[in-house]
């Protein structure tokens, strides 16, 4: 089956510092919940039973900490329409992932210290069961109606889940006090941040 896809968005949020892994884990998860990327009758925000997470590696050294792989394949329907879809590719990636604690304000965190990656890529589908592909007349004006009568759609579209993609990458940057804006739609940025948690003191 032959679809058409438009890349919206394409950003990696990248960090080397003291950050709560498994509460950022679930704010991302929550966040996607929230925004419609996945529902189900009677499903619960924290419940991971059959969130759309395709692979997750993870390895543990003494020396070295954890390193974690995970991928989060997503998709959302627009409005009901289901020759347009919106899928988003989430790929997460720790090294050197240790346990420690931080002292804020007087009062000791348990915590994490590492290096996260998190790398996000946002995509407009057309057509992607190829209900039109398949159909015996609809088959046949297929790439005209794509070409030309739903290119401004297929714009619009790719607008709004830049849109979307980029609130997402907001999100997680002010999660790991990050300063936040929105760039152009090619910009792909890497960010370390100077300071580690503002007032916060490592403990070792």
């Amino acid at each position: 089956m032959v679809y058409e896809k438009l890349t919206a968005a394409n950003f990696r949020v990248k960090y080397k510092d003291f950050f709560h892994l498994k509460k950022l884990y679930i704010m991302v998860h929550e966040w996607l919940v929230e925004f419609g990327w996945y529902s189900q009758v009677g499903f619960k925000a924290r419940d991971y039973s059959n969130w759309p997470e395709w692979f997750y590696l993870q390895r543990e050294s003494q020396k070295r900490g954890t390193e974690l792989w995970a991928w989060w394949r997503l998709e959302k329907t627009i409005e009901g329409v289901s020759y347009w879809r919106w899928k988003m590719d989430i790929n997460w990636h720790g090294i050197l992932i240790k346990d420690t604690q931080v002292m804020h304000k007087g009062v000791k965190f348990d915590t994490n210290w590492g290096v996260i990656e998190v790398a996000v890529k946002a995509e407009v589908v057309a057509d992607p069961d190829g209900e039109w592909a398949k159909h015996w007349l609809l088959k046949n004006v297929n790439d005209l109606f794509r070409g030309v009568i739903f290119k401004n759609e297929m714009q619009r579209h790719k607008l709004e889940l830049y849109r979307e993609a980029y609130r997402l990458q907001e999100a997680i940057k002010s999660y790991l006090a990050l300063k936040t804006y929105l760039p152009e739609p090619e910009a792909e940025a890497h960010f370390y941040p100077t300071f580690g948690i503002g007032e916060s003191e490592g403990i070792r």
